[in-house]
């Protein structure tokens, strides 16, 4: 018996983008919808997920002597190319998530104040790309966001310093949803490792 599988070759790598020559559509507000404009990715998962009073709260409690809950993880039903993201977020002590661009490279959000940089802490592409200087708050505090993704590079601004500046994505990254680059993909938050809070998401995408 023969198997044939299909292969996609991701294209080059384009050059740095001149990111001061940038053009921008109309911002998106992703949460003025409340959960109307989102999913969960996977189906059969348990939904944590709830919008109240502009927030996006994630809650993936589990009880204690019962089997494991499976959460699930959140993405936009739109599709996104290149863009700006701005949002704000709130990491309670020790949890963990992440912010999925097109739903392939992740940027990390986690409780990492106070911790070595490193290419898993916050802020970071996780496991591609390390922070140039830490600027992450204290665990609860809320902490701004202003993420450009454009030519498949990466400029992430982490609390009014820009801690990745124009960097190479060279592939993408654990728990992408596809391995090919080459098309535009969803916002997608973690909701599995741990509770979390999210405001002021919006997009504005890159006019090419």
């Amino acid at each position: 018996e023969v198997f044939y599988v299909k292969a996609t070759k991701n294209p080059p790598l384009p050059p740095a983008p001149d990111l001061s020559s940038l053009t921008f559509g109309k911002t998106i507000d992703l949460l003025k919808n409340g959960m109307e404009d989102w999913r969960l990715i996977e189906t059969t998962a348990t939904n944590g997920w709830k919008v109240e009073k502009g927030l996006l709260l994630n809650d993936p409690a589990q009880k204690q002597g019962e089997p494991h809950i499976h959460y699930g993880n959140l993405r936009t039903k739109a599709e996104f190319e290149d863009f700006n993201l701005k949002l704000k977020v709130n990491i309670p002590k020790g949890s963990n998530s992440g912010i999925y661009l097109r739903g392939i490279y992740e940027v990390q959000v986690m409780d990492s104040y106070g911790k070595d940089l490193d290419n898993h802490h916050m802020g970071a592409l996780y496991s591609r790309i390390t922070p140039n200087q830490s600027a992450e708050k204290k665990a609860g505090k809320w902490q701004e966001m202003d993420i450009t993704l454009c030519e498949r590079h990466l400029t992430v601004v982490l609390n009014g310093k820009k801690i990745i500046d124009n960097q190479p994505v060279e592939g993408v990254t654990g728990g992408a949803i596809t391995s090919d680059e080459s098309k535009p993909g969803p916002i997608f938050l973690q909701g599995d490792h741990g509770a979390v809070s999210y405001k002021d998401i919006e997009l504005k995408p890159i006019i090419r």
